[in-house]
């Protein structure tokens, strides 16, 4: 377990920084969705399932344990971009099209997961909305969770590398978000992202103070 988590605080961070960077979320929100990651994948160590829940079946495989058929369309994609299923580009990927809605049915995750009150509550919402897991084990995802927004609060003051901008798969462009009036939204430049990253920071720094009594 030692080695799993120190190669979790590793990675946690730089994984929370590309979610911040290509979804509109809190970094209370990235350490929710990364503590299921470290859950499912023993802090990013074990990517083959140890012990199928379907005996004979391959099992999960991944950071996120994708089974089945998301399994097979993970590694039909690695495939097709030549892309190496064991590696943090690969899974990373593939998370961030299904969590666009470019590939399977998990598109809302993000929205259930923002809507969450604290971080116990957004690990329990993305889990449900994204793995949907036979067997929960709520407590140990949120403790890996917090161990992600602990190391984030560590490395956050050195600054966090932010890698380039994840694309999706040629031909497979994400929807734009579309509102009233609205058409496609400008890509974010590098300091547009680093700006949203402070913003979303900031506010869930005034949030907790504001829950401690500590501002108006």
């Amino acid at each position: 377990m030692a080695n799993a988590e120190a190669t979790f605080r590793a990675k946690a961070p730089g994984i929370m920084a590309q979610l911040l960077r290509d979804f509109p979320i809190t970094p209370t929100d990235a350490a929710a969705i990364v503590g299921n990651a470290g859950h499912e994948s023993l802090g990013f160590t074990a990517l083959q399932e140890f012990k199928p829940t379907v005996a004979g079946s391959r099992g999960g495989w991944g950071w996120m344990q994708w089974t089945g058929p998301r399994r097979k369309a993970f590694e039909a994609y690695c495939a097709r971009t030549g892309k190496n299923p064991a590696s943090d580009d690969a899974n990373y990927a593939w998370l961030f099209l299904e969590l666009k809605g470019v590939e399977g049915t998990e598109g809302r995750a993000i929205g259930k997961t923002t809507a969450a009150a604290d971080l116990n509550a957004k690990v329990i919402a993305f889990e449900k909305a994204f793995l949907r897991a036979g067997v929960k084990h709520y407590p140990s995802r949120q403790q890996w969770a917090k161990i992600a927004l602990d190391e984030w609060r560590k490395v956050l003051p050195q600054g966090v590398p932010i890698p380039s901008p994840t694309e999706p798969e040629p031909g497979k462009a994400p929807p734009a978000p579309q509102g009233k009036g609205e058409g496609k939204r400008p890509s974010k430049g590098p300091a547009a992202a680093a700006l949203a990253i402070i913003i979303a920071v900031l506010g869930a720094a005034y949030t907790f103070l504001k829950s401690q009594g500590l501002v108006p």
